[in-house]
């Protein structure tokens, strides 16, 4: 008996404590719940890429490491420049550039001059991640364009298709788990594409580039950062152009300096 009465008292109180919360459900009182924080697929190689513009703004090229994915980064490079570049340009330096990438030291040289440059640029320019597109998204929008552009241009072969066949493995293999993060500044370069490939647990930056086509992606450079970039950029004794605006030039034919890479 006694069991049974205690046993009722301890429902009649159970339901009185959910009475009680539903009043105070009812007045307003909000349930806390923790929510675990997610991080994106793409957050640790926007990581990478801000931890590499801060290293490049104190210790520019150091900080290109010998890496075997470098030379991955170097055929995107290539096929970016075939399905951008002047037909004039390709033509001439096609061969010399085959062969520079077949040397991985040449490319680790370009790469560490690359970043050089822009150690003085970058300093005090207040990039951050704003974007990240996924490699295997990009790839074969690549590998589309540099086929459709050349044979447009009367320049597709069939060794040249052996050629982008090659190059275009050779960047699926290393970068197709990677991510080119786009980050955006507040002073010259104002846009900065950083490279990354996964190695291992983690993203690693492979590369960079300070400008990208639409069709890749990419956008066009406002008039306030074009005005920038022109009044960064001494005349001295380059033959370089710092930018060129588009329609100035027919870009199909002439091989200016925007090409490079």
């Amino acid at each position: 008996m006694k069991y049974a009465t205690i046993h009722a008292i301890t429902r009649r109180a159970g339901a009185l404590a959910l009475g009680l919360c539903g009043v105070a459900a009812l007045a307003g009182c909000q349930v806390k719940t923790e929510v675990e924080a997610t991080v994106g697929p793409a957050e640790p190689a926007q990581r990478a890429a801000t931890s590499f513009v801060h290293c490049v703004e104190s210790e520019g090229g150091n900080c290109v490491q010998n890496n075997p994915l470098l030379g991955s980064w170097d055929a995107f490079a290539l096929l970016h420049w075939l399905g951008s570049g002047s037909p004039t340009s390709i033509l001439q330096a096609l061969r010399g550039e085959l062969e520079h990438h077949r040397n991985p030291y040449a490319i680790q040289d370009r790469l560490v001059a690359h970043a050089a440059g822009y150690r003085e640029p970058l300093r005090g320019a207040e990039c951050r991640p704003e974007s990240a597109a996924a490699m295997s998204t990009l790839l074969p929008k690549l590998r589309s364009r540099v086929e459709g552009r050349l044979d447009e241009l009367g320049l597709w072969r069939g060794d040249l298709g052996g050629v982008i066949d090659g190059l275009t493995k050779e960047a699926i293999d290393g970068l197709g788990e990677g991510w080119l993060v786009h980050m955006t500044c507040y002073g010259d370069p104002y846009e900065i594409w950083v490279a990354t490939a996964k190695e291992g647990d983690r993203q690693t930056v492979v590369g960079f580039l300070t400008d990208l086509p639409t069709w890749l992606e990419g956008s066009e450079l406002s008039d306030e950062a074009v005005e920038g970039r022109l009044e960064n950029r001494g005349l001295g004794a380059s033959t370089t152009l710092g930018v060129v605006r588009e329609g100035t030039v027919d870009t199909n034919w002439m091989p200016i300096p925007i090409e490079e890479f």
